[in-house]
């Protein structure tokens, strides 16, 4: 918590992109996109999560390798995610999503 009430969350990202061959190759690439990154009180997906749940959502540079996203909000957090409803074709998706400290 700031001392003006507001809230900063920091959020440490690491991040790849691959291309698959259609025979189960794959090659790394540079990734350098705009992705959604959000910050909820409740986590997205699971029970009565609504639109009331999503303090923040908004789109902003990753680029490969790692990289620190810092935000700040009214309310303060319970979760935080990169590409928080699977828009992005991955393997783990279970890792996009973390509560806060």
């Amino acid at each position: 918590e700031m001392d003006d009430g507001r809230f900063e969350t920091e959020i440490e990202i690491e991040a790849d992109k691959f291309y698959a061959d259609g025979k189960g190759e794959e090659r790394k690439a540079m990734l350098d996109d705009v992705i959604e990154i959000g910050l909820f009180t409740e986590r997205p997906g699971l029970g009565a999560f609504d639109a009331d749940d999503v303090i923040q959502m908004r789109r902003y540079p990753v680029r490969s390798g790692a990289q620190t996203v810092r935000i700040v909000t009214e309310r303060r957090p319970a979760f935080a995610g990169i590409d928080p409803y699977n828009k992005y074709i991955d393997r783990n998706s279970d890792d996009n999503i973390v509560a806060t400290e």
